[in-house]
C-alpha cells in the first residue's frame, strides 16, 4: 500500500497564497509519502475528456487500496473536482480530503456542489468541530478528523517584542474595515488590490507592502497578530471565521506574535483555551483593551505561544492527523 497526497501546482500565484498547501505535502513527503501534482489550468475552456486524460495521467502510478489524501479546493472547476473524485472511486483507493478552504460557508451560493463532492470521501480533515457540525448538517456522514491549526515551516527567528502596535497580515478584500479604521496603530502587510488603488489609508495604519511567507515572519517584529474578516454583500466572511482557521493564526505564532481574534471565531475559541492572547467583540475593543495589557500579560502569552511555535515548525499538527489518518485507514474498510 502507498500513501499519496495531492498537491496543486499553481506557479503564477504569490508564495503566500500557496504555503499552507506547500508545508502540508512537505510533510507527508517526510513521511514517507508520495506527492501527486496536479497542474492547475483552466479546465473549463476544455472538453470533459481533456480534463479525464490529465486526471488518469496525474493518478499513474495509484494502485487499488492505496490512500490518496486530496488537498482541498484546487480552484479548478466543480467538474474537474467531481471527476477526480470519481476517478478515485473507480480505481478503488481509500479516499480521504483535507479541508483548507470550504467556499458554500463563506459565501452565499445557490449551487454548492461542494457538499457533493466532500460527500463521495471517506474520511474529512476540518479546522474545528463546528466546521464538522456544519458539514454534518448538509447531509455528509464520512469520519472526521479536527486538525486545530495548520503548520508553519520557517527558519527560527528572535522573540518578538512587547509593544500594543497591532499586525495585520492577508487578503484586503476580506476587511474592507482597513478603508476606514481609525483605532490604535496598526502595521499593514499585503498586496492592495487593484480597486484599493486610488485608497489612502489613514494615519492609523502602517502600510509595509507584501512579502513573501519566509520573509514576513521576520517583519512581525512586535505587538500582536489581529484575525479579522468582515461581513459585506454576499460575502460572509466573518461568519465563516466561526468555522475555520485561518493560516496567518499560524503565521503570526511563528513570528512569537500574541493573537487577537473576533470572541465567536473557532480560533478565538483557540485562543482562549491555550492562553494566547485575547478575544474581542469588535474592533471597537481594541481601544479598551490594548491600553491595560502589561509587559507581563505579553510575556505569559508568548510563553504559551513558545510551545505552539515549535509544533507548527516541525510539522506536528499535520503529522498527527496523517498518523490517525493511516490509523483509521488500517482499522477500517473504506471503500
Amino acid at each position: 500500500m502507498t500513501y499519496y497526497i495531492t498537491h496543486t501546482i499553481e506557479p503564477w500565484m504569490p508564495a503566500g497564497a500557496l504555503k499552507a498547501k506547500s508545508d502540508y505535502a512537505t510533510i507527508a513527503v517526510a513521511l514517507g509519502w508520495q506527492e501527486l501534482p496536479l497542474m492547475r489550468y483552466n479546465d473549463t475552456r476544455f472538453s470533459n475528456e481533456t480534463r479525464l486524460q490529465n486526471i488518469t495521467k496525474w493518478l499513474t502510478t495509484v494502485s487499488p487500496e492505496d490512500l490518496v489524501l486530496h488537498q482541498f479546493p484546487t480552484y479548478m472547476s466543480a467538474d474537474f473536482e467531481q471527476q477526480f473524485v470519481q476517478k478515485l472511486k473507480q480505481l478503488n483507493v481509500h479516499r480521504a480530503i483535507v479541508i483548507h478552504d470550504i467556499e458554500p460557508l463563506r459565501l452565499i451560493k445557490q449551487d454548492a456542489w461542494e457538499f457533493q463532492v466532500l460527500s463521495q470521501y471517506d474520511v474529512i480533515i476540518v479546522h474545528s468541530k463546528a466546521m464538522q457540525n456544519q458539514l454534518q448538517a448538509h447531509g455528509i456522514k464520512a469520519a472526521f478528523i479536527v486538525q486545530p491549526l495548520f503548520d508553519y515551516l520557517s527558519q527560527p527567528r528572535p522573540a518578538a517584542l512587547f509593544s500594543r502596535n497591532i499586525n495585520f497580515a492577508g487578503t484586503f478584500q476580506k476587511s474592507p474595515w482597513l478603508q476606514n479604521y481609525t483605532g490604535p496603530n496598526l502595521t499593514l502587510f499585503g498586496s492592495k488590490p487593484k480597486k484599493w488603488q486610488t485608497i489612502s489609508f489613514s494615519t492609523h495604519i502602517n502600510y509595509q507592502g507584501n512579502f513573501d511567507p519566509e520573509e514576513i515572519v521576520n517583519r512581525l517584529n512586535d505587538g500582536f497578530g489581529l484575525i479579522w474578516d468582515s461581513n459585506f454583500d454576499d460575502k460572509t466572511y466573518q461568519t465563516y471565521t466561526r468555522y475555520n482557521t485561518p493560516h496567518k493564526a499560524s503565521l503570526y505564532i511563528r513570528a512569537g506574535l500574541p493573537l487577537i481574534a473576533w470572541s465567536q471565531s473557532a480560533i478565538g475559541q483557540f485562543i482562549v483555551n491555550h492562553k494566547l492572547g485575547f478575544v474581542i467583540n469588535n474592533l471597537t475593543d481594541l481601544n479598551l483593551k490594548l491600553p491595560d495589557i502589561t509587559k507581563e500579560h505579553y510575556h505569559l502569552w508568548q510563553i504559551n505561544n513558545q510551545k505552539i511555535a515549535e509544533r507548527l515548525n516541525r510539522g506536528a499538527y499535520t503529522t498527527d492527523t496523517l498518523h490517525q489518518l493511516m490509523s483509521y485507514q488500517k482499522d477500517h474498510y473504506l471503500f
